[in-house]
């Protein structure tokens, strides 16, 4: 969980993509973060790959 928590210190992006969504659903930060990890395990593989590409792709871009 420290890296997810320094990924959201660190990225202003990612820490403000996060508090919205929170917001948005009334949770906690965490319990949205958990929230997104059980959206990708309901992913098949394919639609996993694809995000993680796309995500590593904002990554390799400065876009997160």
């Amino acid at each position: 969980m420290s890296r997810a928590s320094t990924a959201i210190g660190v990225s202003p992006v990612i820490k403000d993509l996060v508090q919205k969504k929170a917001l948005a659903h009334r949770l906690t930060l965490k319990e949205i973060i958990y929230m997104g990890m059980l959206a990708i395990d309901k992913l098949n593989e394919e639609e996993r790959e694809e995000l993680a590409d796309r995500v590593h792709q904002m990554q390799v871009n400065g876009e997160i």
